[in-house]
């Protein structure tokens, strides 16, 4: 499970690139918004089941 978290970090820091580079506010905000989710989804912990 690790690796996925991994790859999905990956996969949003190219997305946030991606947003950065255009000139729209609004894509700032949910750029950096779904990056937040993704890094703080990365260090929460995995339920067992």
């Amino acid at each position: 499970m690790k690796e996925i978290k991994i790859e999905l970090l990956g996969i949003a820091t190219i997305l946030l690139g991606i947003t950065l580079t255009t000139n729209n506010f609004f894509g700032y905000i949910l750029g950096a918004l779904g990056f937040g989710v993704t890094v703080v989804g990365c260090f929460l912990k995995d339920k067992d089941r």
